[in-house]
């Protein structure tokens, strides 16, 4: 007979508010499963833990505390449905009934013997038994409570009867399981709608698109995906392991550990992947110096990494180099079958004409053995993923010249450390194949906004909605477009890099910022006024001082929008892209699709000429605008004070109107 200090078989207050809405978990299409955490989750609450907390260590919903209880109410019919389904009643009723409990420590702290206690307490004997035993009432005054002994009594007897309903109902999920059967029903619905409908579409998915996954899940965030990630690494015996990869950002992986990931293989893979052949390594190489290299490398692929080190410290100009070698190692070995430093000048001729085709050829006049699709992949593939590839597109004629220039510079650098005996691009013709369908160069400068076209875009700016992302915008916006630094640059700048210096001609102050350019060098940059007291509101909307020089030396002047450190240049440039978009479509929504043009062309490298170009028509002299966009020349400064094709252009146009109105008269 059950023990009369419980309550009856009805649903606790807390639980009996939440039947109605637990209902509907049983209203999906899918029937939802019980798993072990659900039982590890019930087990906790039998034993009077804080719902909210093993809510949080258990299940997917977090500590959310209606969700939790609905989520109780769910178990807890379906265990007793489920002792009932096999005719075990009793059972069935101990799980029903709740247990009022005062204090955790009535269920979970085991009331030892007087024996065991004297053990303990008294092992010489020299309190007398009447001492002994009030010592021992006031340890444990449980003892003599005869509620809280049958309470535990209850309590060990619903924990039995689980033990035994627990493997009739509980299952591991698998792969093929709709997520609907295993998540909230709020939670399922959002994954569905992102097209994971089970769990092995979402394991897929983490599994390519890595940590930031959630992203395309619509009201998931990082913390719910966080939450989901720890629920399926709980499963991995019947689900499988997920990639090391997708459970941190990849900004704190170093390279070597995702190069890690990789098996070394003879294939289309990236550089760090790549294992040449014994015989086409370059130990042997038919253009190797007869002597011994100046360098430490024993074959091509340490030759070219060597390389590598010597170059700028600028990390897009090692990613740009590395390419490039990367592109002709690959090429060399498995298309044309020798090493790196067996290359002909023959050979880098085909290697010139073989970028010129590559992606604008039909597959049936491809004159070369591998097909130009195992070249080809899709843009923004991570290296460290299967399904990377070294182009992503047809190269332009631009783009062309320079991959030419930056091998035809490593096999030079090669011969001046005695790896190499001769240069074989020297032989070879810098004149490109002309393809007939290849869109005509530009002859005009065009990659920067006009000053019409830059106004229209601050007042588009000016009218967005306050947000993380345009407050972001209004400051990076000036910034890049006042200074004309680099990406690179922008994402590179913190507080500890501006100073103020006092103007000759009052007590202002000029602000300015020391920036680390290409090749490694520094220069000072100006900040107008309009900028710093961009830069001030920036600050504050972050939660930051906005007296600038009062902030930690290390903040970053430009924040990532997910986390406390500076945005990346791949998220910098995503950012400006997908505004530029938006200006874009709403000209063309307004009909206006030829100006929009303009804007849908524009990348974030187009800040940078716009800046130097509108200097050039205020009449800022040339040498100040070098050193202010850090050109090592006046002549690529240059290229922002040509304006002879629009004076061509006024010329004609104002003889025309002249022609008009002698015409008219």
């Amino acid at each position: 007979m059950v023990d009369k200090v419980v309550n009856k078989a009805v649903e606790p207050p807390e639980i009996a508010g939440v039947r109605g809405a637990a209902h509907t978990l049983s209203g999906n299409l899918v029937q939802r499963k019980i798993g072990r955490h659900h039982i590890a989750f019930f087990r906790a609450s039998l034993q009077g833990l804080d719902i909210g907390d093993m809510a949080d260590k258990y299940l997917e919903t977090g500590m959310d505390l209606r969700r939790a209880k609905t989520t109780l109410v769910w178990i807890w019919d379906t265990l007793r449905q489920a002792a009932l389904r096999h005719g075990k009643h009793r059972e069935a009723h101990l799980i029903r009934l709740r247990v009022t409990i005062h204090s955790p420590v009535e269920v979970t702290a085991k009331i030892p013997s007087l024996d065991e206690f004297r053990d303990e307490f008294d092992p010489n004997g020299f309190y007398t038994e009447r001492e002994l035993l009030q010592a021992y009432l006031e340890a444990h005054p449980q003892s003599v409570d005869t509620q809280a002994r049958k309470r535990q009594r209850l309590i060990s007897r619903q924990l039995e009867a689980l033990k035994w309903i627990e493997p009739l109902i509980s299952a591991d999920p698998v792969r093929e399981d709709w997520v609907a059967a295993w998540f909230d029903e709020t939670i399922s619905k959002r994954l569905l709608l992102a097209g994971l409908p089970t769990l092995g579409h979402l394991l897929d998915c983490i599994a390519s698109a890595g940590y930031r996954w959630w992203i395309g899940v619509p009201r998931l965030g990082e913390k719910g995906a966080a939450r989901i990630v720890a629920w399926l690494r709980g499963y991995e015996a019947s689900l499988g392991a997920l990639p090391e990869l997708s459970l941190m950002p990849l900004r704190s992986i170093s390279t070597s550990a995702l190069i890690q990931t990789r098996q070394m293989c003879t294939g289309i893979v990236p550089l760090e992947s790549f294992a040449s052949p014994a015989d086409l390594d370059g130990r042997d190489g038919s253009n190797r110096y007869p002597g011994a290299p100046r360098i430490d490398a024993a074959n091509d692929y340490q030759a070219i990494f060597a390389w590598l080190a010597t170059k700028s410290g600028n990390p897009n100009t090692q990613r740009s180099y590395q390419k490039e070698a990367e592109r002709m190692l690959l090429w060399a070995v498995l298309e044309r079958g020798k090493a790196l430093s067996s290359l002909s000048v023959e050979d880098c001729a085909a290697y010139r004409d073989w970028l010129s085709m590559l992606g604008r050829t039909e597959d049936a006049e491809w004159p070369f053995r591998i097909a130009q699709s195992s070249w080809l992949g899709e843009k923004g593939i991570a290296r460290h993923k299967q399904g990377w590839k070294p182009f992503d597109g047809a190269l332009s004629a631009r783009s062309v010249k320079y991959a030419v220039t930056v091998v035809s510079g490593l096999y030079e650098w090669l011969v001046r450390v005695h790896y190499c005996a001769f240069n074989p691009w020297v032989g070879v013709s810098k004149t490109l194949r002309v393809n007939a369908d290849e869109p005509a160069p530009e002859v005009e400068f065009m990659r920067a906004f006009s000053v019409g076209q830059w106004e229209h875009l601050m007042s588009g700016l000016a009218g967005q909605p306050i947000s993380k992302q345009n407050v972001r915008l209004k400051f990076v916006l000036p910034l890049a477009y006042s200074t004309g630094m680099r990406i690179s640059e922008l994402v590179d700048a913190t507080i500890g890099r501006i100073y103020t210096m006092p103007l000759t001609d009052g007590v202002g102050v000029r602000w300015m910022l020391k920036v680390l350019g290409k090749g490694g060098k520094w220069r000072a940059v100006p900040i107008p006024s309009d900028t710093i007291e961009a830069l001030k509101t920036y600050l504050d909307h972050r939660g930051l001082n906005s007296d600038i020089l009062s902030n930690p030396p290390e903040t970053p002047l430009i924040a990532s929008l997910t986390g406390p450190g500076a945005v990346t240049t791949s998220a910098l440039s995503k950012s400006l892209d997908g505004f530029f978009d938006d200006v874009a479509r709403k000209l063309k929504e307004d009909g206006r699709s030829i100006e929009a043009k303009a804007f849908e062309q524009a990348t974030v490298h187009w800040m940078r000429h716009t800046c130097g170009s509108h200097l050039a028509l205020s009449g800022v002299p040339l040498n100040v605008i070098q050193r202010l966009l850090g050109h090592a020349s006046l002549q690529t400064t240059s290229i922002y004070t040509d304006a002879s094709d629009e004076n061509m252009w006024r010329a004609v146009e104002s003889a025309g109107q002249s022609r008009s109105s002698k015409g008219a008269v």
